[in-house]
């Protein structure tokens, strides 16, 4: 990587930051005007373009700063975690509801997906809004703000920092999805340093994302 090409560990966090705002401010405009699926679409958008934007204005080699790969064994790989990873959320939640009482925030996102999944076009737009979900929180948490925290500190750090950043996307004024986002970011960023591969998380989180799409559509 070339000289002043580098992502401080500040820098990334503050991008993350200002992608917060962005998304709160914007997220709800699109709820407001254009409804569910969509805006769920431009919110997974809105995470990735502030971090994104930063590294091409630095003229960072994306590919090689995230670990960019197109393996299908990666794709593989990630899908199978995905599976375990989440048994293992669904394992979590469980108990974080029992100690905290059922999330208004989960419970009112379940109801909307539902909502949207009753014509066919609502449920290609979940469907594509929980794929960018993988594809563009794991570019904003684990290849920009895990990466350019872990090039200066150590992973411990950087994991936990990304970590805790995954979990205050998913606020939960009761905590249980925050909680939970949190100790799953965990594993998302364990995978992606593990395995050196931007793909591997990419592919995991789009299928625990799919899966529960899938389940709350049947009704299990």
């Amino acid at each position: 990587m070339k000289e002043g090409s580098t992502i401080s560990p500040l820098a990334a966090i503050l991008a993350v930051i200002a992608s917060w705002f962005l998304v709160q401010f914007l997220g709800y405009a699109a709820f407001v005007f254009v409804g569910y699926p969509i805006a769920q679409i431009c919110v997974e958008l809105l995470v990735l373009v502030i971090p994104l934007g930063y590294m091409l204005y630095k003229r960072v080699d994306i590919r090689s700063f995230i670990g960019f790969d197109t393996k299908p064994q990666n794709a593989l790989l990630g899908i199978t975690l995905g599976i375990a990873i989440f048994a293992f959320d669904i394992f979590i939640a469980t108990w974080l509801v029992l100690i905290f009482g059922p999330s208004s925030a989960v419970e009112k996102s379940n109801s909307l997906v539902i909502t949207a999944g009753s014509t066919s076009s609502g449920i290609a737009l979940m469907a594509v809004a929980f794929l960018l979900a993988g594809i563009c929180e794991e570019f904003t948490f684990r290849g920009f703000l895990q990466t350019a925290i872990n090039r200066k500190h150590s992973f411990g750090t950087a994991l936990i920092v990304s970590s805790i950043a995954f979990g205050f996307f998913h606020f939960d004024l009761q905590a249980v999805y925050t909680i939970s986002a949190f100790l799953v970011g965990l594993i998302f960023g364990y995978i992606y340093h593990h395995w050196h591969s931007y793909l591997v998380p990419v592919a995991a989180h789009a299928t625990v994302d799919l899966i529960t799409m899938t389940l709350l559509l049947l009704g299990i």
